[in-house]
C-alpha cells in the first residue's frame, strides 16, 4: 500500500511538473506570437498619402529619357524626380512614417489654368482656346485655355497616376486631388506643388509670334511687358487659388510650394531679374496674403533660383549646366548650351533636399 500510494504522490508530483512546464510554454508561446496577433487584427500602421501636384518638373520629367524609351515610355521611367525623392525623406520622418505613399498627380506641359480645370466652383473658367490651337503648329497653352493638360493623353505621355475622366470630361489634378482629401482610406499627410512655369514659356512663345520680324529687342520687351503685367499676376492668381481651395476642403497638413529657376538667363538677356521677381512675389506677397486674409499659415516655399542660378556670367553658366539639362549633348540643342530645361539628375536631388528643408520649417508638419 504504501509502495502503492508512493507511486501515486510521484506520479501527481510529476503531472505537476509537466502542468508548470506546459503552462510555461504556453505563457512563452503567447509572449512571442502575441505583437504576431495583434498585427494580424488591424495594429498595423496605418497607410498615408503624400500628393505631389504640378508640371513636369513633379512628373520627374527628362527629354534624354522620354528619348530613349520611346515610343514605350512608361512613367515608371520617370521615377527619379524630386517626388520620389521627398517621399523617401518623408519615410524617415517620425512625424509620417514608412506608411507614406506617394500620388503623384503632376502632368508635363500643365498650366496654372490648366490645374484647376474648367469648374467655376475652383475658379476655373470654360476654355476659349480649342485643343487644335493648342497643340497645333506653334501651338501653346494661354491665359484662354482652362483644359487639364494632357489628361485626354490617348496619344500623349501617360501619368503616374493614370489620368482621369467623368463621362468623358477630363478631371483636373485640383479636383483629383480635392478627391484624394476626401477619402478616409488613406489620409494626406504633405502635398508639394510646383506650377507656373508653362505660363511664363506660353508668354514667350506669344512674344516670339507676335514679334519675331521686329527682332530680339521687340521680343524681350514684349515678355518683360507680359511677365509683369499679365502672366505673373496670373501665376499668383491661380496659385492663391488651389491653396484655398485644399484649405476649404479640410486640408491643414503642411504644403510645400516648389518655385523657380532659369535655364534660359543666356537666350532671354534680363530673364533672371524677371524670375527673381516672380519667387519675391510669390514669398513675400502671395504667402502673407494667404495667411492675412485667410488664416493659412501651413504653406513654406522652396526657392531653387539660388542654387540653379549661382553667381553670374559663367559661373552661372555652369550652375546651369549642372543642375539641368540645357548643356547635355544628348539632347536637341545641348551641345549648344540650348537643351533641355528639366533638372539633371543632380538638379532633382537638389530639389529634394530643398523641399525636405522647406518642409522641416513648416508649421503645421
Amino acid at each position: 500500500m504504501q509502495a502503492t500510494n508512493g507511486s501515486a504522490a510521484s506520479l501527481r508530483s510529476r503531472g505537476r511538473l509537466i502542468g508548470c512546464c506546459m503552462a510555461l510554454v504556453f505563457a512563452m508561446t503567447a509572449m512571442v506570437f502575441a505583437p504576431a496577433a495583434a498585427n494580424a487584427t488591424g495594429a498595423a500602421p496605418e497607410t498615408t498619402t503624400y500628393l505631389a501636384l504640378g508640371d513636369s518638373i513633379s512628373f520627374g520629367y527628362s527629354e534624354e529619357r522620354f528619348n530613349l524609351h520611346y515610343p514605350t515610355e512608361s512613367p515608371s521611367y520617370f521615377d527619379e524626380g524630386f517626388t520620389n525623392a521627398f517621399a523617401k525623406d518623408l519615410g524617415k520622418s517620425s512625424e509620417v512614417g514608412k506608411s507614406i505613399r506617394l500620388v503623384n498627380d503632376a502632368c508635363p506641359g500643365e498650366t496654372s489654368n490648366g490645374l484647376i480645370g474648367e469648374n467655376a466652383e475652383l475658379g476655373g473658367e470654360t476654355s476659349s482656346e480649342s485643343y487644335a490651337e493648342i497643340e497645333g503648329p506653334g501651338g501653346y497653352q494661354g491665359i484662354g485655355d482652362w483644359h487639364p493638360c494632357k489628361y485626354t493623353f490617348q496619344t500623349h505621355l501617360p501619368l503616374h497616376n493614370g489620368g482621369y475622366l467623368e463621362g468623358g470630361n477630363p478631371v483636373s489634378q485640383l479636383e483629383e486631388a480635392l478627391s484624394s482629401i476626401a477619402s478616409k482610406t488613406s489620409p494626406v499627410k504633405a502635398i508639394t506643388l510646383n506650377i507656373g512655369s508653362n505660363d511664363e514659356l506660353a508668354g514667350i512663345t506669344k512674344c516670339e509670334d507676335e514679334h519675331y520680324s521686329e527682332g530680339e529687342v521687340a521680343i524681350l520687351a514684349c515678355v518683360k511687358s507680359e511677365s509683369e503685367h499679365v502672366i505673373v499676376p496670373h501665376i499668383l492668381k491661380n496659385l492663391g487659388d488651389t491653396i484655398v481651395q485644399l484649405d476649404e476642403h479640410g486640408y491643414t497638413g503642411p504644403i510645400v510650394l516648389l518655385g523657380f529657376y532659369n535655364p534660359d538667363t543666356n537666350i532671354l538677356p534680363g530673364s533672371d531679374e524677371l524670375q527673381e521677381d516672380t519667387n519675391l512675389a510669390v514669398e513675400h506677397e502671395l504667402l502673407p496674403e494667404l495667411e492675412e486674409k485667410y488664416g493659412i499659415k501651413n504653406v513654406t516655399y522652396a526657392n531653387p533660383f539660388p542654387v540653379f542660378n549661382k553667381g553670374t556670367g559663367a559661373k552661372e553658366q555652369a550652375s546651369i549646366c549642372k543642375y539641368t539639362e540645357m548643356c547635355n549633348t544628348n539632347d536637341s540643342g545641348g551641345e549648344k548650351d540650348d537643351g533641355d530645361i528639366h533638372p539633371s539628375p543632380t538638379g532633382y536631388k537638389e530639389l529634394a533636399k530643398l523641399v525636405n528643408l522647406a518642409y522641416e520649417a513648416n508649421p503645421a508638419k
